[in-house]
């Protein structure tokens, strides 16, 4: 099936995914602490306000002048989208940072922080193209399983409705089962992990992409790095090419 694509912002990416993330649908970056995912959302938010979308970045666990100062340190720069008004940035972590305040005072509990995402969502203005969510771990640490299936449900209709290409970032937790309601919920899901050669001790970087609907994908792991340029992907499996290339060389 034929489907429209966005481009990731990175290039073997884009090779792989048949030229993007499948256009208008929600799409769940999972991954721990340091492995890329706020990094790979920029790479997509760069490319798309580059091409004229108008691009809404929900911030839930870092300020704005943080995130920013991220992206410049990977050679991107929002200030012109800014001022040009293709990036909107919302101040989700400052908002919470103040109720956090405000409920110390007053003796209540800080449950209900996460309580009007949905409404937040829903006010998304109608012209935007492409919304990343950084990150849903606020709104699965606050809510029981079955409150946190409701709310990313609803999130993600809402997203559809608006026709936004959407990235949902999320940590792992422990016992994964708000994990696997959101990869079931998606549209698709990129698992990034960080791991250890057992020969020689080195860290890795690894990306698993178990799902994609409409698309032909390898269930193969690809190496990354985090570079000065951002995130470079290197295949560690070829067998698919190296199959057409023997195939070719016959034939």
């Amino acid at each position: 099936m034929q489907i429209n694509r966005i481009p990731t912002g990175i290039k073997e990416l884009d090779e792989l995914l048949e030229g993007g993330y499948p256009l208008q649908q929600g799409i769940l970056i999972s991954g721990p602490p340091g492995s890329g995912k706020s990094i790979l959302a920029t790479h997509f938010l760069h490319m798309s306000c580059l091409a004229g979308k108008k691009c809404m970045l929900m911030l839930t666990h870092v300020n704005v002048e943080s995130y920013l100062e991220q992206a410049r340190s990977i050679g991107i720069d929002f200030q012109t989208c800014i001022d040009k008004g293709t990036l909107l940035i919302t101040k989700s972590f400052e908002t919470r940072s103040n109720k956090i305040y405000n409920a110390a005072r007053h003796g209540a509990g800080i449950g209900f922080l996460e309580k009007d995402i949905v409404q937040n969502v829903q006010d998304i203005p109608d012209d935007v193209d492409v919304v990343v969510i950084d990150n849903l771990d606020m709104l699965s640490l606050y809510h029981s399983t079955e409150e946190f299936a409701d709310k990313f449900f609803t999130i993600n209709d809402i997203l559809f409705g608006k026709k936004c290409t959407s990235l949902f970032l999320m940590g792992q937790e422990e016992n994964g089962m708000k994990h696997t309601i959101a990869q079931h919920i998606s549209f698709g899901n990129i698992e990034l992990y960080m791991d250890r050669e057992t020969g020689t001790g080195r860290g890795i970087r690894q990306m698993y992409i178990p799902k994609m609907r409409c698309t032909y994908i390898s269930l193969e792991p690809l190496n990354y790095k985090i570079t000065k340029q951002g995130i470079k992907i290197e295949r560690i499996f070829q067998r698919d090419e190296i199959i057409k290339d023997a195939l070719k060389s016959v034939l």
